[in-house]
């Protein structure tokens, strides 16, 4: 083992149940309003007309990327260290830097999270194939959120037997996952490269 994850383990043990609980409850509330919401989209998908496809996804992306586990209440850490905003003890600041820190993992990753939802926001035109193809952007969408809603239920499966150590792997690994489902050939470029840059501040991120 090095030092490194020696210090995430040594970290993560400091970790009471009563916040892990908490932040596994978070977690699981937020995959089950996610997979609600993708059925909605599900369902819907097929009345949008063409013209409506781009802004459909734009919706859809910007759902998704909401329900990521990314708010103070779905951390151990944030829940047992940061109520008084001194972050004393935590061994996420100890091993990543404080949160609020310009330069730590958290305000990078959170920075360029951020950043890729401007983005969906923000852009107005999408490819005439969503237009042209109807077809194929919608079996594109359905499958997209047919992944996003696999992923989430099995984050459901695996929460309750999360350790604390385990539980931040979990995060990491789901939201890459999740963000890869973004419909990036309905997006622009912009997006694309803005979600590979996400991919990158991610790795830092536990």
């Amino acid at each position: 083992m090095t030092g490194n994850a020696r210090s995430l383990e040594d970290a993560a043990n400091e970790i009471k149940p009563l916040c892990l609980n908490a932040a596994r409850g978070a977690i699981m509330e937020s995959c089950r309003e996610y997979i609600r919401l993708a059925d909605l989209f599900s369902c819907r998908l097929e009345s949008v007309v063409p013209q409506d496809l781009h802004k459909f996804a734009r919706a859809f992306s910007l759902t998704l990327l909401g329900h990521l586990p990314t708010r103070p209440n779905t951390c151990p850490f944030c829940i047992q260290y940061g109520h008084d905003r001194a972050c004393t003890g935590c061994g996420y600041a100890a091993t990543h830097g404080r949160c609020d820190a310009d330069d730590s993992a958290f305000s990078l990753f959170i920075e360029s999270y951020q950043e890729l939802g401007r983005l969906i926001f923000q852009e107005i035109d999408g490819p005439a194939k969503c237009i042209c193809d109807a077809k194929e952007t919608r079996q594109q969408l359905l499958s997209a959120i047919q992944a996003s809603v696999r992923l989430a239920e099995q984050m459901q499966v695996k929460l309750p037997a999360l350790s604390a150590l385990h539980l931040m792997q979990e995060k990491q690994r789901y939201i890459s996952q999740m963000i890869e489902q973004l419909p990036l050939s309905l997006l622009s470029v912009d997006v694309a490269r803005q979600l590979q840059h996400l991919q990158e501040k991610l790795k830092r991120y536990w």
